[in-house]
């Protein structure tokens, strides 16, 4: 089945998964390419420890995305600054009712 929502998803990022905590830090996966919309606005999160965060932009994908753990990293296009920036927060958006389309998101710093 396609996704109705193919032509949303237009912008390439690379998405480093969070896979644990090493002696020098934060482990990463190997960046992979998925396809984003990216919404540049600021906004208040709450962080996984119930924190309050401010948010720069939250980067929106296919709600059968796999999922993107916060402490990862995900570097935007040049058009967005070409920043590598980290996960605050993520969320798996469902509308049981179809009203709205089905997405996964996460917000960055």
């Amino acid at each position: 089945m396609t996704d109705p929502l193919a032509s949303w998803w237009r912008w390439p990022v690379l998405v480093a998964r969070k896979i644990g905590d090493g002696p020098y830090g934060p482990a990463h996966a190997t960046p992979v390419e998925v396809l984003v919309k990216i919404t540049a606005k600021r906004k208040k999160v709450l962080a996984p420890d119930g924190s309050e965060v401010i948010s720069e932009a939250r980067v929106s994908m296919a709600a059968s995305t796999e999922l993107i753990p916060p402490g990862s990293l995900v570097t935007l296009p040049p058009e967005f600054g070409g920043r590598t920036a980290e996960v605050l927060a993520e969320q798996l958006h469902h509308d049981g009712a179809g009203r709205t389309p089905n997405f996964y998101s996460v917000d960055l710093t």
